[in-house]
């Protein structure tokens, strides 16, 4: 059987680490973790030696400034296509996106037409509802139990103790625990019934009929009996597929979110009525402009927002807020701005005009003003990646002493980095 404990490391340190919003800047190249590398041992090559206090709320908060960064790194990097060409990546449309959300992911300099989905039905995970049991002592003996879940093809062994005085709800409440933290792709809850009751639901992460699970205890290590007691066996809600129509063909999906063509990703949300398909496309030019300035400038802000608010002791915030506002400042300050609607508030804050920013647009495939908006949002990728190598350097950190300039020796590099470290308890 699995070792559920590496599983469970495994799940909490990507579910924790890895956010979803930076997919993208956590796909590396063995030649990028080369080039962190050599960024930090630069970094450390003629830097003092700091003193580093065991302060939890700056760590915490220097982990944050990190990730708050790499997430506007991965909005911005999203405004690229395969030339490279900051804010000219298309943008594409959903004519009902509560129905069907939509991004584009190609790279084609070919407009690609648009197209019809209707959607017949979502793919769903499934679903165990046990027994509605009443808040009463268990009727199971006293002892060691086990079962077994199988999950795409492989099968867990969940081992717990019934000791005196325990009440059902006391044992579902256990059960919900170990199988939630079990971090096998699987959730359980104890949901409240009539007149008191409960009963152990367990419910799969994934989508599709490919993804469904099975509980036995017909293999049990310990003692059996729980599967039968508590109905953890009894399915609610099968696993199934997508159903959905492209111009009118018919084709299914384990999965609500999937790519069409290579060039659209599509998220499925509500299935549609009957001869009301929804349209997706690309964008004109005007539209993809002010799309992809709208996410370079909410990205900007929502990044100043977080850097204010950072009001940890030991951590230097202000210093963060006004390098950051330094960048737009140096790039969008200028006459071609304005004409596009672009301004930078008294808080440091951007705001713009999309009527101006279209009618700019309209003039000119490229308007004179996107150099500097190109130029800014590069300057702000950098700001991020310097960020991510070394967010200590917004903390508190008194100098104990400077490196001999001329020394040859090893640069340590990861000195810069102790915040890598926090996921210990006090790491220093």
């Amino acid at each position: 059987m699995a070792n559920i404990i590496t599983h469970q490391a495994y799940n909490h340190f990507a579910s924790t680490y890895i956010a979803q919003d930076n997919a993208q800047v956590d796909k590396h190249k063995k030649s990028d973790l080369q080039n962190v590398y050599k960024s930090i041992a630069k970094i450390n090559k003629e830097s003092p030696l700091y003193l580093l206090s065991q302060d939890g709320n700056a760590q915490a908060e220097a982990v944050g400034i990190k990730e708050h960064a790499r997430t506007l790194r991965a909005q911005i990097e999203s405004l690229n296509d395969a030339d490279d060409s900051m804010l000219q990546q298309k943008s594409a449309y959903s004519s009902d996106p509560e129905a069907v959300s939509v991004t584009y992911i190609g790279g084609s300099s070919v407009k690609t037409p648009s197209f019809h989905i209707g959607v017949d039905a979502l793919a769903q995970g499934q679903v165990n509802a046990g027994r509605d049991m009443a808040d009463a002592p268990v009727g199971l003996n006293q002892a060691s139990y086990s079962f077994g879940i199988r999950v795409n093809d492989q099968e867990f062994e969940f081992q717990y103790n019934i000791r005196e005085g325990d009440t059902n709800r006391d044992v579902q409440n256990r059960l919900a625990r170990l199988i939630t933290k079990s971090g096998v792709g699987l959730s359980a809850t104890v949901e409240e019934r009539k007149d008191g009751r409960t009963a152990l639901v367990i419910s799969s992460s994934a989508e599709g009929k490919s993804n469904g699970f099975s509980v036995s205890d017909d293999n049990a290590s310990l003692m059996k009996g729980t599967v039968r007691y508590f109905g953890l066996d009894h399915v609610s809600q099968p696993p199934t597929d997508a159903h959905f129509r492209l111009n009118g063909n018919e084709h299914f999906s384990e999965s609500n979110r999937f790519t069409v063509g290579n060039e659209y990703d599509l998220t499925l949300k509500s299935t549609t009525p009957p001869g009301q398909d929804v349209t997706i496309g690309l964008r004109d030019d005007s539209e993809t402009l002010i799309d992809n300035v709208r996410s370079l400038v909410t990205g900007y802000n929502d990044f100043l927002d977080c850097a204010s608010e950072v009001h940890a002791t030991g951590i230097k915030s202000t210093k963060l807020v006004t390098e950051t506002r330094a960048i737009a400042e140096r790039h969008l300050s200028n006459s071609n701005m304005e004409e596009m609607g672009i301004k930078i508030n008294a808080d440091g804050h951007i705001s713009f005009d999309e009527g101006q920013l279209a009618k700019a647009a309209g003039v000119g495939s490229d308007p004179a003003g996107i150099r500097f908006l190109r130029e800014f949002a590069g300057a702000l990728v950098d700001k991020t990646k310097a960020i991510s190598v070394d967010p200590m350097k917004y903390v508190e950190r008194p100098v104990v002493n400077y490196k001999d300039p001329g020394s040859t020796q090893n640069p340590s590099p990861y000195v810069t980095s102790e915040y890598s470290g926090m996921m210990f308890n006090n790491y220093c």
